[in-house]
This record gives structure tokens, sequence and C-alpha cells, in this order.
């Protein structure tokens, strides 16, 4: 199994990659960078990380398996990466971290959007490069990542199915809060609640759904707001905390791991092979779902090895409505 990187000289592109090679060993990954150094130096790291299978220590954890490949493809050589077909082609799972430089407007709370132009135009030159390319399967993580998702999704000409804009993290985020706040030693992996609409100001958690340790939970209007305006800011204190060279790359790391890892599993569980049976809340493109079309925003998704095998449409309290409308006129409105 392959697993396409675009973008993995950069920060979450390493990260992602370095995530993927410790949860799965055994695939192997290609990175792809314009920054070519950086991609090297990286599939070098990755390589050696691979090679502790050689001693006693580390063998366990490859089950005996011969690990994965990590390469890394320098755009100027072959045909040109961003041309060659055959790296789409090979790839079972794509992931796009490929994103232009931030700016220091990026590291204020929605500072998503101050790549967007770039972003948008780095997402059509993808697209036209994948449009040679099988339909494969692909986890944008580059931001804002509804729009790009969008722009990919149209300059591709692949069916809708196979795009997925990553938005977990906000969800992971979000369980870490209802936990903190709950009564009682509450983990938050006892902790539901599913975030529909846009990767940023304009997200939705849907507390009509929301429960603690499988109970129904209520939480007053003051209470939800302040739940959710710590969610909207918590990545850029991160930032804050860390400098605006870091990012809160290692909660999106594993979280984008895990969807390749469903994907590569063929939508079921690695672990029991079983189906999943609730949907997760990722970006795709949307046509009539929710009665609402031309806009990819977060929706509850069922994967299989092909992207999206289902869009859940689920009952909305009347306020998660209008904030899912709300979400799909920013987002649309962005991209004319």
């Amino acid at each position: 199994m392959n697993v396409l990187v675009v973008g993995g000289g950069g920060t979450i592109g390493s990260t992602v990659a370095y995530t993927l090679a410790v949860q799965q060993p055994t695939i192997d990954l290609t990175l792809v960078d314009p920054r070519t150094d950086a991609a090297r130096g990286h599939a070098i790291d990755l390589r050696h990380s691979q090679c502790h299978a050689a001693h006693a220590v580390g063998r366990p954890a490859f089950d005996g398996d011969r690990p994965g490949t990590v390469s890394a493809v320098d755009p100027d050589s072959r045909t040109g990466a961003e041309t060659d077909p055959t790296l789409v082609d090979d790839a079972d799972v794509i992931v796009v971290t490929a994103s232009a430089p931030r700016s220091p407007d990026s590291f204020e709370r929605g500072g998503r959007l101050s790549v967007l132009e770039r972003n948008l135009e780095i997402a059509a030159d993808l697209g036209a490069w994948f449009a040679d390319g099988e339909p494969t399967p692909t986890v944008v993580v580059a931001n804002p990542c509804d729009r790009i998702a969008h722009r990919l999704w149209e300059a591709s000409g692949w069916p809708r199915r196979r795009f997925l804009g990553y938005s977990l993290s906000e969800t992971a985020r979000l369980a870490d809060e209802l936990a903190r706040r709950a009564d009682g030693d509450v983990s938050p992996s006892d902790v539901s609640c599913p975030i529909v609409g846009e990767h940023g100001e304009h997200m939705v958690p849907v507390f009509s759904r929301a429960t603690v340790d499988g109970e129904p939970i209520s939480l007053s209007a003051d209470d939800r707001e302040a739940i959710l305006d710590s969610v909207r800011s918590i990545p850029y204190d991160v930032i804050e905390m860390r400098g605006g060279a870091d990012s809160s790359r290692w909660v999106t790391g594993r979280g984008v791991a895990l969807i390749v890892g469903r994907l590569l599993e063929g939508g079921t569980d690695g672990a029991t092979g079983d189906r999943g049976a609730d949907p997760v809340c990722l970006s795709t493109p949307l046509s009539g779902e929710y009665g609402l079309e031309g806009v990819s925003l977060s929706v509850p998704v069922v994967l299989d090895e092909g992207g999206v095998a289902e869009i859940v449409e689920w009952d909305l309290a009347d306020d998660e409505r209008e904030g899912l409308e709300a979400a799909a006129e920013a987002v649309r409105a962005s991209l004319e």
C-alpha cells in the first residue's frame, strides 16, 4: 500500500508521514515537495526510523513484517512530479498538505484564510496534475481545507467522493473541552460531539447529538458559546505558545493518519475488520445533501476504500442547520 504525501517536506506533511510510519510501518510512503532537500531529508530520517526492525527492541513493533519504503521524488526529475500521473496511479491514498508559506496574519484567529488565494492556485495546479491519473481517495489538509478540497475536486474532474477535507482536530479539541468540564473522571473517549460546517470560524458543533458515556448531555446557551469560543481559539493559542514556525501538528498528524488507515482498510476497523457503524464528519463536495450544493463542508460520511461511501443526513436542530447554511454561504462566497 502506498501513500503519496504532497507537501511532504513541510511541517504538517512530514508529521503526517512520520505518524503513518509509526502507526502503519508496512506501508510505502512517497513524499513530493518543491523543497527538494527538505523532502529528501525527511525521507532519509523516516527510512532510518523503519530500520529499528533490525534490533530486538524495535523488531516486535513490526510483527515480523517487512517495513515499508520511504522515498522522496524530486519535482525536477523524471517528467516532473507535478505532471507525472504514475505517482498518482501508484498511490492508494493521497494526502495534500502543500501550502503557501504562512504570514504573521495566519497566526491570529481566523488566519487560515490568509493563505486562501495562493493555496487555491496551488490546488488548481495539483488538480490539473491529478486529472491525468487514476481517481484516488485524497485527504486535503492544506488550509482553508473546505475551499481547497472543493477547488481540487473541480480542477481534477474526479468523482466528488474521492475528496475528504480534514477537520477532525476540532472534534478532538471539543472532546477535550467537554471532558474537562464534565463532573467526575471523564475520558475524551467517553465524549462524543461531532462538528459539521467549515473548518474555521463557521464550525458547527452538533450539541443536539452530544453524549458523555453514551448519555445525552444538556448545555446552556452560555456554556455552548464558551465551548465553541475555546475550540475556535485554542489552535492560535498553541501557535502563540510554540511560535509561528510551528503549528498544532501533533493533533493534525494523528487525525490524518487515522483517516488514511481507515481508507487503506477499506473503511473497516483494522483491529476487528468490522465496518465502522458511526460516520465521521469530514469535508466533501455537496450536491443537494442538506439542501446545499456548489460547496464543500464537513458533514457525516461513511468511508470505504474509494473515499466517501455515503453522506449521512442527520436531523439537525434549527440553530445547527442555520449554522451549516451560514458556513456554506461563507465558503461559497470566497470561491466566487
